[in-house]
């Protein structure tokens, strides 16, 4: 494997989609469920589309896990609804990231969210077909900007590596 994207999923805190090799559900005491054979991705998935894998980033897929928390139905920037991502989900979501990244041995520079690369192939936004997970971590009313997308990845990428460097 060569990255990780970081994702939500945009239903409830329970239910997982096979979309992402790893789902974190539940807001407080989490579950991570295995939701998908992570070999199926380890090819070129672009020379066999017809053969499974986990579709979970657009064109991205080659070579590439995804992580998914289980939450933002209905979500807006401004508003993360019933369902918002939670402390404990993003601890998790960090954890599970360090702990395949130092496995499989990705560079951190290589672990992205779904917005940054939303963003790089055009489609970032809060719209039908638009993603910005995970662009922001708090709702806010400001609108949803680029370096807000840049900025909230590279805190993941920083609290990935923390936890890398702390496991050795």
């Amino acid at each position: 494997m060569r990255s990780i994207s970081l994702h939500w999923t945009g239903h409830d805190y329970e239910r997982v989609f096979p979309a992402y090799h790893f789902c974190i559900s539940r807001p407080d005491d989490v579950l991570v469920h295995h939701t998908r054979d992570l070999r199926e991705n380890m090819r070129d998935v672009r020379l066999a589309p017809e053969l499974p894998y986990a579709a979970h980033t657009r064109g991205r897929n080659s070579w590439s896990i995804g992580l998914a928390i289980a939450a933002m139905e209905s979500a807006t920037p401004a508003d993360f609804g019933r369902y918002p991502v939670t402390t404990a989900q993003l601890d998790a979501l960090c954890r599970v990231a360090a702990t395949l990244a130092a496995w499989y041995r990705i560079d951190v520079a290589a672990i992205r969210t779904h917005a940054e690369a939303a963003l790089d192939d055009g489609y970032f936004g809060a719209g039908d077909e638009q993603r910005w997970d995970i662009a922001r971590v708090r709702p806010s009313s400001a609108p949803l900007e680029p370096a807000e997308a840049a900025a909230a990845g590279d805190d993941f990428r920083r609290r990935i590596a923390e936890l890398i460097v702390r496991a050795r």
